[in-house]
């Protein structure tokens, strides 16, 4: 696997300080993170959508209804553009212009590849196990008529830029003692108490894996 910022594409021109090479800082975003944005281009117009996705060792995994036309897209093998976002703060300078924010930050190039109907299982536990570690276990077992009807595509992390940016206000000598505030709102979000969808639910216990993420993700 290449490192990070190490292509043409990947490697931070402007800003290059909050750039990150460690494989380590890559997948931490991506395993801390639930969402991704996928960038494709269809008949010559840009298309993004939302997804969720699951990692194993040196790739990631999206999945969607065999239906869906992103989903005929990406089965098709397209280049895909994949980013995904951590906020963790807003910065607020004495101007506009050197205000920010505080995030961590990964994009990934590569072309999507079609997870044949053999290993679909497997991916479906990475992308379930992904989002709450340990479901896939206390879950019911997908059927055939599921698998047939879910695409599963993977896309390497050989192409990939991981940006950090954790610095805090710093004002130009200028703007300092003119009357104006400057600081960092910290931006936080969590999980709540897991609320039952019907009797039956409200009869059984929270699974384990759901209270594992309740804890580690209360605020």
């Amino acid at each position: 696997m290449t490192k990070p910022g190490s292509t043409e594409r990947t490697t931070l021109k402007r800003l290059s300080y909050k750039s990150s090479e460690s494989t380590a800082d890559l997948h931490s975003i991506l395993d801390e993170n639930l969402v991704a944005h996928v960038g494709v281009v269809i008949d010559g117009a840009p298309l993004v959508i939302p997804m969720a996705y699951g990692r194993s060792d040196a790739l990631i995994y999206l999945h969607g209804s065999s239906g869906s036309r992103l989903m005929r897209h990406l089965e098709q093998e397209p280049e895909v553009c994949v980013s995904i976002t951590e906020l963790h703060a807003l910065k607020v300078a004495r101007s506009n212009f050197n205000s920010g924010m505080h995030y961590r930050a990964v994009v990934i190039f590569g072309k999507a590849k079609l997870v044949p109907n053999e290993e679909k299982q497997r991916a479906l536990d990475v992308l379930s196990d992904a989002m709450i570690p340990g479901r896939v276990s206390e879950a019911r077992p997908s059927t055939k008529k599921e698998l047939a009807s879910t695409l599963i595509v993977s896309l390497a992390l050989d192409e990939a830029s991981v940006k950090i940016s954790v610095n805090e206000i710093d004002d130009p000598e200028g703007d300092m003692n003119l009357g104006y505030w400057s600081g960092t709102v910290p931006l936080t979000s969590g999980a709540s108490q897991a609320i039952p969808a019907d009797e039956e639910s409200h009869s059984l216990p929270v699974p384990e894996s759901v209270k594992r993420f309740i804890a580690k993700h209360s605020k």
